[in-house]
């Protein structure tokens, strides 16, 4: 890339001439050569773009989640950005093309607050989940009034649904009715906590269900 001085005939030339290409760059007069070779294709890179659709669809799909989960993302990042940053490592593809997730590493939620230990089980047709956990008093990033929420996700219908439970002070059962059409063996759980206001969460646990 070079500059180059705006001559009459020069102020003339639009887009290209043989192997280079005339434009402005930052005000400046600026003549580049063509790229001969597309390089921008390689393996690796249709690998990387893979990665990053199968994302903004896990995205889309936890969107109600992490619309809660994310409060204290940085500005400038969307909601569906924050669950991708959090998520770079979830998703892989081979270079056979074969994109696998690891269930059990995906972040619905960010942050500092404590996370009890859940149990969840599930009975039924269509199934039912109950949830239970310890009761908590104030402490190192806990509040009493801290609020257990879960996403429930049906990995081969790729649905997701968001339940409100109790809070970090209720030790309380709380149970959750799927869809009918969910499998009890397809079903991966998310739990995560955030404050009473909805401004701080905690990072996001994943329970077996049983």
């Amino acid at each position: 890339m070079a500059t180059f001085q705006a001559t009459a005939i020069a102020r003339r030339i639009k887009r290209s001439v043989g192997e280079q290409t005339f434009c402005q760059v930052n005000g400046q007069n600026v003549v580049k050569m063509k790229i001969e070779e597309n390089t921008s294709n390689t393996p690796a890179q249709q690998r990387q773009r893979r990665i990053f659709t199968e994302l903004s669809d896990w995205g889309n799909i936890f969107g109600e989640a992490a619309a809660l989960g994310f409060p204290t993302r940085q500005r400038q990042l969307s909601v569906q950005n924050a669950f991708m940053q959090a998520n770079a490592e979830v998703v892989s593809v081979s270079e056979e093309g074969e994109i696998t997730v690891d269930y059990t590493q995906i972040a619905c939620s960010k942050g500092r607050l404590d996370v009890p230990k859940v149990t969840v089980t599930c009975t039924g047709e269509p199934p039912v989940l109950t949830f239970t956990h310890p009761a908590q008093k104030n402490g190192r990033c806990r509040k009493a009034t801290d609020r257990l929420y879960a996403a429930v996700l049906e990995k081969e219908l790729e649905e997701v649904e968001v339940f409100e439970l109790n809070k970090r002070s209720e030790a309380e059962a709380v149970t959750a009715e799927l869809d009918e059409a969910w499998k009890k063996e397809n079903l991966c759980v998310y739990v995560f906590m955030l404050s009473e206001n909805g401004d701080k969460a905690s990072d996001t646990k994943y329970v077996e269900v049983s």
